[in-house]
């Protein structure tokens, strides 16, 4: 519908109306403020003003403190100080309720999910005596539970709003369901929390981000979370220790002294003593940091000791150092120097294949190697076995149960995984439309795959599920988009459990570098020209990227650096002894 011909509304005084945009205050001061003025009551007049996080955690956030509908308010400034009230999630949107008919204000669900938008494209128009359109750029979607997902910048997304008198003042009767936040205030009022769930071996904990209002409630939310499971697209290559049917006695967490007492139904007396330890384990590491937990089962209290030596990983971490080849070696590069130190029982055998990508397994005693002949799997003992021959390959994965994954750049549903004795097992795939693949990398937990590709004249890097059979890889799960882009797809990398990165060459030759939380948001990162790879490591400022002139890049302050020169290929590595 077209907007109304003043689209540019006038600016409500500031003293006057709720503003659109809150003034951001240090926490602190207004604390102090607090503190200071003893048992006064919070001011509910005069600029959006900011208040202590009220959960416990390690960097507390600002809590926005808008107000209430200003009497003989137009219905421009109800809808604008609607919006604004929607930073504060305290007791269910109460004080956004107020803008709300006493009937709409029971009906409106507030928590279906978050529209986030770049604060830059929004409109106010009235569409008729008691109708108005707030019109906004959407970059991003917070779903109902929590998960959240970029989207292309488009055109502006149009709300409606419907307007009643009540009691001689204007109310919002029609809305939306969820709340409208800009992209800033978004990360100010919500927080990305993982939820973790168990690989099928119990071997790791994997994450699951999703985004909470934060607040008192939000250990409540982790915890519900948790107990409902793993998002959809994950939940073919992960498990939950609960029993099925386990839930809170009472939709409440509460925490004391650092602790988070947890309550469960009697569904959760099913489970065994070591169950029990991955419940907890998976609660702890789910909730805050500094958190510990206590379960209660219908407010009988179970003493849960920990996993011990069966303690998951929650972040496999690699060698901090670089693994190249170079001058003919293959090994770790020295911290200082130009010094090569080598693998025992691997590194002369992969050096001798000449290879041009090479990744290291989880227990640094197997790799997979690309040479011009096809795919080799290197074991220690045992002799280089050629796994795949065929032409134009990309560089081959290994996860931890030995499978070699392999497949051509562009055949992109062609993927096939190879077992330890060199048996092939065809992987299907759900990317039919792709064109082309650049790369194709296994997680380090094994349960999740990241793919670069080329579809439809886009380059679209997309994760997925691992799904398994007695550790078997039988297939791949519905693909979660992370990024979609102009350009050439050239190389993709895992950074943590959480995060990847990749990289593209635009048309005018300039190399853009991305990383990217999986469930989370992406950040451009300062890129080099004539950049061939890309390795993570452990943190996202260790990336590394070889050049075409086989210089070892690393980044230093907003740029790169060279580290050292003549390097064939920087290896990626699975994790450490795994």
């Amino acid at each position: 519908m077209p907007p109304h011909p003043d689209s540019s509304p006038p600016t409500p005084n500031r003293e006057e109306t709720t503003m659109s945009r809150p003034i951001r205050l240090l926490a602190a001061a207004v604390g102090l403020a607090l503190v200071l003025a003893g048992c006064s009551s919070i001011p509910r007049s005069g600029p959006v003003q900011v208040g202590q996080d009220a959960v416990t955690g390690e960097n507390p956030a600002p809590v926005f403190l808008p107000f209430g509908p200003r009497a003989g308010a137009t219905m421009e400034e109800i809808l604008a100080g609607f919006i604004d009230a929607a930073t504060s999630p305290d007791n269910n949107y109460e004080i956004a309720r107020e803008f709300l008919t006493p009937s709409f204000s029971t009906a409106w669900k507030s928590d279906t999910g978050v529209t986030v938008d770049d604060g830059s494209g929004r409109t106010f128009a009235a569409l008729n005596e008691s109708t108005m359109q707030f019109s906004v750029r959407p970059v991003a979607e917070v779903n109902a539970i929590g998960e959240y997902h970029e989207e292309t910048p488009s055109a502006s997304l149009p709300l409606r709003y419907e307007f009643m008198q009540v009691d001689g003042e204007w109310r919002i009767s029609v809305a939306p369901n969820g709340t409208v936040l800009d992209q800033t205030t978004f990360k100010d009022v919500f927080s990305a929390q993982s939820l973790y769930f168990f690989d099928p071996d119990y071997r790791y904990l994997v994450p699951d981000v999703r985004w909470y209002p934060r607040g008192a409630s939000t250990p409540t939310k982790i915890v519900n979370g948790v107990l409902s499971g793993p998002s959809e697209w994950l939940a073919g290559a992960v498990t939950s220790a609960f029993p099925e049917g386990t839930a809170l006695t009472a939709d409440a967490v509460t925490v004391v002294a650092r602790d988070a007492k947890v309550d469960l139904n009697s569904e959760a007396l099913n489970a065994d003593r070591i169950t029990l330890q991955r419940m907890k384990s998976q609660l702890e590491n789910s909730l805050p940091s500094g958190l510990t937990v206590s379960i209660t089962i219908n407010q009988n209290s179970q003493d849960i000791d920990a996993l011990g030596a069966a303690e998951p990983v929650v972040n496999p971490r690699v060698d901090a150092r670089a693994l190249v080849l170079r001058d003919g070696e293959f090994g770790f590069l020295a911290a200082t120097g130009k010094t090569v130190n080598p693998l025992p029982g691997l590194s002369e055998a992969i050096a001798a294949l000449s290879p041009t990508s090479v990744t290291l397994s989880p227990s640094q005693t197997a790799a997979a190697a690309l040479t011009a002949q096809g795919v080799y799997g290197i074991r220690v003992g045992d002799e280089a076995r050629m796994l795949d021959p065929r032409q134009g390959l990309i560089a081959p994965s290994i996860d931890g149960s030995g499978y070699v994954w392999s497949v051509p750049a562009d055949r992109p549903n062609e993927l096939f995984a190879y077992n330890t004795q060199g048996a092939a097992l065809a992987v299907p795939t759900p990317w039919q439309d792709a064109a082309t693949i650049a790369a194709l990398k296994v997680s380090r937990d094994g349960t999740r795959v990241i793919a670069l590709l080329s579809a439809g004249g886009e380059t679209r890097l997309v994760v997925a599920a691992v799904l398994r059979e007695n550790g078997a890889p039988v297939g791949l799960g519905d693909p979660v988009q992370l990024a979609v882009g102009t350009g050439t797809p050239v190389d993709a990398t895992w950074i943590d459990q959480s995060t990847v990165a990749y990289l593209s060459v635009q048309a005018d030759g300039e190399d853009r570098m991305v990383s990217h939380e999986i469930g989370g948001t992406s950040v451009r990162l300062e890129s080099s020209t004539g950049i061939k790879t890309i390795t993570g490591s452990n943190l996202l400022r260790d990336l590394r990227a070889l050049s075409t002139d086989g210089s070892l890049l690393v980044q230093r302050g907003v740029g790169w650096q060279e580290r050292i020169d003549g390097v064939t290929l920087v290896a990626t590595q699975q994790g450490i002894g795994g």
